[in-house]
């Protein structure tokens, strides 16, 4: 299907309660939606999601290399030629997010005009119900203990703890969290890279038999580092900025201190995802899909990546669009006892309110 339009529409949402963590701090969603029309008046959604701290895109900076670089490249071209599409947007370097939405746009409009969802496109369903990770942010500690507690009532099973700034606090809290919940319950601290080398290898230790893993103890460049504490503590290190590129998954597989691997799928689409899946799996490294603050938007495009892969194993973090104050989706997604399930529906399965998307809309200046 020949491409004949594009258009990059920001809007700004915000959210019922703020997110905080150690790198940072929101209380908006200000994204861009990105639609892709093919001749016959078919159209492909995605979000770009911005993150000016950590891929250096903008809200405005996202729209301008939709409309201004990337459109033009499009226009005209199959819709189903996604390495060709994928080759001409390297003209325009870096730019994961922009780049990237293109890819999930792209992979809806198919699903849409062969009338089946991208899960079946990429080779699935491997499974018809996701395991989900419940996010607690950083927050008073009783706090963070009650809502823990609340959700494992819910039917949860599986946590992430934002941490990383008072390491002391870090084992405290972990380890009161685990005389909580049952067993069989997974917990897990993102450290946002914020521990040196010494205070990761005292935290871990310390946090034997506590913890299912630990994101990015420490700075994703430090290699070695990294691969000295996988040899001294027992608790597994899961990636996130360490595993940007597929370079970057390639060099920390070959290194061997990962042994778990993160997907967001508004950084590496479904294309590029689906290249460092098949990587992980030749090294046997199980994966799951991190949150990128994803509305319902990027949060069903993420549904179908964890459908479709074996390797996608582990419980995935879907479920930051519950905080964002509406949705540009008249179909939520269907949650039973922790987990997500997988909509037959074509391509993503969104389906866009545009009034609702017209209400958010806010403007971009030249």
């Amino acid at each position: 299907m020949l491409i004949t339009r594009v258009e990059a529409i920001p809007f700004e949402i915000p959210l019922l309660r703020p997110t905080k963590w150690a790198a940072g701090y929101m209380d908006k969603v200000d994204w861009v939606l990105l639609q892709i029309t093919g001749e016959d008046g078919t159209q492909g959604v995605a979000e770009a999601i911005p993150r000016p701290m950590i891929y250096g895109e903008t809200q405005e900076s996202v729209y301008f290399a939709l409309t201004r670089y990337l459109a033009p490249l499009l226009i005209g071209e199959d819709s189903f030629a996604l390495e060709k599409i994928h080759r001409k947007m390297a003209a325009l370097a870096h730019n994961p997010g922009a780049r990237n939405a293109v890819d999930v746009a792209l992979h809806d409009l198919n699903g849409k005009l062969l009338g089946l969802p991208v899960h079946r496109l990429l080779g699935g369903p491997v499974r018809h119900e996701v395991d989900l990770v419940h996010m607690i942010g950083q927050q008073d500690e009783d706090a963070m203990l009650e809502e823990l507690v609340s959700k494992v009532a819910e039917g949860f099973f599986a946590f992430k703890i934002k941490g990383g700034t008072h390491p002391q606090g870090d084992v405290r809290l972990l380890k009161r969290m685990r005389e909580h919940v049952p067993a069989h319950v997974r917990l897990y601290i993102d450290a946002n890279m914020q521990y040196d080398r010494e205070v990761a290898r005292r935290v871990l230790k310390e946090l034997e038999g506590v913890l299912d893993c630990i994101e990015e103890p420490m700075a994703a460049s430090d290699d070695l580092g990294r691969l000295a504490l996988s040899r001294s503590v027992s608790v597994p290190l899961l990636g996130d900025e360490s595993v940007f590129t597929l370079a970057d998954v390639r060099r920390q597989l070959e290194l061997g201190a990962l042994t778990r691997i993160g997907l967001k799928l508004p950084r590496s689409g479904f294309t590029l995802s689906r290249k460092m899946i098949h990587l992980a799996e030749a090294y046997n490294v199980r994966l799951q899909i991190l949150t990128q603050s994803e509305t319902t938007v990027g949060t069903a495009a993420c549904l179908q990546l964890a459908a479709a892969f074996e390797q996608i194993a582990l419980p995935n973090e879907m479920l930051f669009y519950l905080d964002v104050a509406d949705s540009l989706c008249r179909n939520p997604p269907c949650i039973r006892d922790g987990r997500m399930q997988v909509p037959s529906l074509p391509g993503n399965g969104t389906d866009i309110d545009w009034d609702k998307v017209d209400r958010y809309r806010v403007a971009i200046r030249p």
